[in-house]
């Protein structure tokens, strides 16, 4: 699989910036919190598996509003009922 960065673009039009590091067999999704959160401290995790012995590929991303993605108007209260919500995060992982 593919190594660095690609940008996703999701049905919605919005963009994801994901990541992958690492190589193997074993594929590890490495989810931030937030809204609000970044992959920032996953940055390290396939190097640190690595000094491990583990083989791990591991693949990030920044959720909508985080970082490298798109930052909708949350101000918005219609933006906001839309994207701001459990179904929604758990679609866009998906």
């Amino acid at each position: 699989m593919k190594q660095g960065t690609t940008i996703i673009t999701l049905d919605n039009g919005y963009h994801l910036w994901t990541n992958t590091q690492g190589t193997g067999d074993i594929h590890l999704l490495a989810l931030h919190g937030g809204p609000g959160g970044n992959h920032e401290y996953w940055e390290d995790t396939a190097k640190q598996l690595a000094n491990q012995g583990l083989n791990v590929q591991v693949h990030m991303y920044d959720q909508l509003g985080s970082w490298y993605s798109d930052q909708p108007d949350y101000s918005d209260p219609a933006i906001a009922k839309k994207y701001l919500t459990y179904d929604y995060f758990l679609d866009e992982v998906e």
